[in-house]
């Protein structure tokens, strides 16, 4: 099984390099000094050195000029939606003493402390979970990096596992996503080796008006074992091929999806590259396991990238194909390649880089209609409760009653509406990676200090 999948894939790696014959010479990204931490090792410099078909560093997303269509289907974007990496090394002891007391912390009854479960490096600041995954003991996580550590004293584990946010890949070169992950993990212990490719998400987003609801399991060709379809509130969502196994493939309604997800950044994107805002936008979508990137040699981040397209060529060639039946032949595998597939197939993957630059924040932030409207029920509820039409009236008798309902009624005796809300803050704002608490503890405690210094000399 695993010649047969790596000579096929590269047999189709080598009709790339064929076609791109006039490509420039290999070039290598220099990701420089991650700050005052050490530089990373020279085999993780090398992680992005990459034969570019233009010559130009490498991209996780569409440019602009590649879009394409056809009379039936339009494909809007392409490209990595999400990335797992591994580095191998051994976290710090000094590290692993700080992570398991910040465990602890975060596993306490008291709020207060229990909100002081963080963890900044640089710029970031980590909210510290209270449990591991798996094997991997310590997690921190924010809205562009969830990393996964292992012990210390752990010989068989990656130093750390890291999940990349697909939002952050929409927005951000690759060799600066690496660059930045370069400075956080050397910030947390030693890394011995370069880093390795866990898991890939190749897809593309696209328009057609074909119509993808009418098709039964009979139309898809695939080495995987199950072709699940999958629905929301009775209608038809979408199709899961190989869910579970090293290679899977899911074709979804994405503007669904986006309802449920709230990744409403996608919309101005398509936009701006031809979707009229009325048609459904529809995602193919492969995920790429470590087993078969291994089998496909291409664990490394430039192998990776140099290989998008050789990737995309294996999964929707050899691995899965959408047909158009044909009653007169009992041999699916000799049924014609659907139309609309033909299309998705000839997706013209780069390494290009052309992307839009947005700068991401690193915090996990509520939407502004999470705030603004879904926030204000309590709100309008208690008017409504007490015939309070006024706004000004009301939010007075509301948080009127709100006092008196902590400072008496509230589940936790003695604590009145200011030190309620200033709890509610402090765990908000960790879990948002809004606030560093800590540092706010620190600055409170200084405070009480001075205070009491300047009493006693009275």
């Amino acid at each position: 099984m695993q010649h047969k999948k790596s000579s096929a894939f590269h047999r189709a790696n080598a009709s790339t390099k064929t076609r791109a014959a006039g490509a420039t010479a290999p070039e290598s990204l220099s990701l420089g000094n991650a700050g005052n931490q050490e530089q990373c090792s020279e085999s993780e410099r090398g992680t992005l050195a990459i034969q570019s078909e233009q010559g130009t560093p490498p991209s996780n997303t569409v440019p602009p000029n590649y879009i394409s269509t056809s009379k039936n289907t339009q494909i809007l974007r392409f490209g990595i939606d999400s990335l797992y990496l591994s580095f191998p090394g051994t976290l710090s002891s000094d590290i692993d003493e700080e992570l398991t007391n910040l465990k602890l912390i975060a596993q306490s009854n008291n709020d207060i402390e229990k909100a002081t479960a963080q963890k900044k490096i640089g710029e970031h600041l980590f909210e510290v979970l209270g449990k591991g995954s798996g094997r991997f003991p310590f997690i921190l996580s924010n809205n562009i990096f969830r990393i996964e550590l292992s012990h210390h004293a752990s010989e068989s584990l990656p130093l750390a596992y890291i999940q990349i946010s697909s939002e952050y890949l929409t927005f951000t070169p690759i060799k600066d996503v690496f660059k930045e992950l370069c400075f956080i993990i050397n910030s947390l212990g030693l890394v011995n080796g370069e880093a390795k490719v866990s898991r890939v998400d190749l897809f593309v987003d696209f328009t057609t008006s074909h119509d993808i609801k009418s098709w039964d399991d009979s139309v898809w060709v695939s080495r995987a074992e199950k072709t699940n379809a999958y629905g929301i509130k009775r209608k038809f969502s979408g199709w899961v091929i190989g869910e579970g196994g090293d290679i899977s493939a899911r074709l979804y309604n994405k503007t669904k999806e986006i309802l449920k997800s709230k990744k409403d950044y996608l919309i101005p994107l398509w936009k701006e590259l031809g979707w009229n805002g009325s048609h459904d936008v529809w995602r193919l979508e492969f995920q790429i396991g470590r087993k078969v990137l291994k089998e496909l040699r291409t664990l490394n981040l430039g192998s990776l990238l140099e290989h998008q397209k050789s990737l995309w060529n294996y999964s929707s060639k050899d691995w899965l194909r959408l047909t158009t039946p044909n009653i007169n032949d009992s041999n699916q595998t000799r049924w014609p390649t659907h139309p609309l597939w033909l299309d998705l197939q000839n997706t013209p993957f780069s390494t290009k880089e052309n992307i839009t630059l947005k700068r991401i924040r690193q915090e996990r932030v509520p939407s502004d209609d999470a705030l603004f409207i879904n926030g204000l029920g309590g709100i309008t509820s208690f008017m409504a409760r007490h015939s309070i039409t006024d706004l000004d009236e009301g939010i007075g008798e509301y948080f009127a009653h709100a006092e008196r309902f902590h400072e008496h009624k509230g589940r936790r005796a003695g604590i009145g509406l200011k030190q309620y809300i200033s709890k509610k803050v402090k765990e908000k704002g960790r879990k948002f990676n809004t606030i560093d608490n800590r540092e706010l503890e620190e600055k409170i405690k200084s405070s009480a200090k001075k205070y009491m210094k300047a009493k006693d000399g009275e």
